[in-house]
């Protein structure tokens, strides 16, 4: 019996053609700035940070990217920025450990692209070259 890692699974699923979405963004996990780190910049309220994987599938080629979403949950509205990031590479894994790096380190969608071209020594200007 071969075991598969989650990374084969929804590989394989998408090669047997059970995964026929064009697109697919699956929410990686979320956190909360340090409300010390907050204080530091002089930043009263409190900062989410939702990371999530996407999928892609071109094709017989699947790609995956990223999303940032931070959401400023000032006193009376929820302020929202994002930064999306398609196709920057076909290794699942590789992505999933690059946002597990974006969780731990607390990243931002403003800062994201400059941190994704130091992770693939590449600069983000519309490549089409996959890692």
């Amino acid at each position: 019996m071969q075991f598969y890692n989650k990374c084969n699974i929804v590989k394989r699923l998408y090669q047997k053609g059970r995964g026929e979405r064009k697109g697919l963004k699956t929410f990686f996990g979320g956190i909360f700035i340090e409300t010390s780190k907050l204080k530091e910049e002089g930043i009263g309220y409190p900062i989410k940070v939702e990371y999530y994987k996407l999928t892609d599938k071109n094709q017989n080629e699947i790609t995956y990217g990223i999303e940032l979403v931070k959401k400023e949950y000032k006193s009376k509205q929820i302020q929202i920025e994002k930064e999306q990031i398609k196709s920057l590479s076909k290794d699942e894994c590789k992505i999933e450990r690059m946002l597990e790096l974006f969780k731990q380190n607390e990243v931002t969608p403003i800062s994201a692209k400059e941190i994704i071209d130091d992770f693939f020594g590449k600069t983000l200007v519309k490549s089409t070259n996959l890692v």
